[in-house]
């Protein structure tokens, strides 16, 4: 199903183009807090990070210094400093700090190969220039190489993620790390119950199975039951179905699921259509009638 922009139904945020010239180039906190300025003209660092549940001030710190680098903002004296460039690090200036060693050593042995030189400089950079700690990036080094990425590139990429999602600290990543791991294995044991490779999963189906266990507090026997019900269904996509139609009613464990009784594959519980009403009686009765695929057609 297609979507179409929505009529404004309130007041409207004029956006200048510089900002949306930067949405390739920055992080999500970083175009939130640009969001944030235009509609507040707050720029108080304290307020920016409780206002957009930043992880730190100094995160809404570096947000104000990205923006005053781009001509979004300008200082006091109302000076627009000079645009932001790539900070490039000269190795040789720095080859005296025990933590610029001590990277790329341990970066380089978790690669399980040698870097080239501007390899070094780009993870020194993310070290010196972007601000990440050593051991949050070796933590990041060690996880793209798990996952068969080998490169400072990937590292990166990773690293801009863990911004995102408020990751800081060494504490943060582990936890970051633990929580993927425990996601990873979701997927792997639901694979399985689906006959298929985890591989294979897309990433909407990666992140609807997490969903089920996260959000939901469904486990691999509840799924079980969801596919008895799937009449060789065998999608992730109904069974989310049927597991949310089970919510719905207030449906949690497997002994209240068998209490409804056997469900037909075609006769799942749907929203009602627009336009359409039944008496209480008959909603009742028609519990299970409904057409279930319809609604994921209509899902897209």
């Amino acid at each position: 199903m297609g979507y179409k922009l929505a009529e404004s139904a309130g007041e409207t945020l004029a956006v200048p183009q510089l900002v949306f010239s930067h949405l390739t180039q920055t992080d999500g906190d970083t175009v939130r807090a640009a969001l944030y300025i235009l509609q507040t003209h707050d720029t108080d660092p304290r307020t920016m990070a409780r206002a957009l549940a930043l992880p730190s001030i100094e995160a809404a710190k570096r947000a104000l210094q990205y923006w005053a680098g781009a001509g979004l903002l300008v200082n006091e004296r109302g000076v627009s400093p000079a645009p932001v460039e790539p900070t490039h690090i000269n190795l040789a200036d720095v080859a005296n700090d025990p933590y610029v060693v001590v990277l790329c050593q341990e970066a380089q042995n978790a690669f399980g190969r040698t870097m080239s030189r501007s390899e070094m400089q780009r993870l020194v950079e993310l070290y010196m220039a972007d601000g990440w700690r050593p051991d949050v990036i070796l933590l990041c080094c060690a996880e793209v190489t798990r996952l068969g990425r080998r490169t400072v590139a990937a590292v990166a990429h990773l690293l801009a993620r863990w911004r995102e999602d408020g990751v800081e600290t060494g504490e943060d990543a582990e936890r970051w790390l633990k929580r993927a791991k425990q996601r990873e294995d979701w997927c792997a044991d639901a694979a399985a119950q689906f006959g298929i490779e985890p591989r294979a999963l897309t990433n909407w189906e990666r992140r609807t199975i997490a969903r089920w266990h996260e959000d939901m507090g469904i486990g691999h026997e509840m799924i079980d039951e969801a596919l008895l019900r799937a009449n060789g269904k065998n999608t992730v996509r109904y069974v989310d179905g049927i597991l949310r139609s089970w919510r719905a009613q207030g449906i949690t464990t497997i002994d209240a699921a068998r209490r409804q009784g056997q469900l037909e594959g075609s006769n799942i519980i749907m929203t009602e259509r627009p336009g359409t009403q039944q008496p209480a009686a008959s909603a009742q009765k028609d519990l299970f009638n409904r057409d279930w695929a319809a609604m994921f057609d209509e899902e897209g």
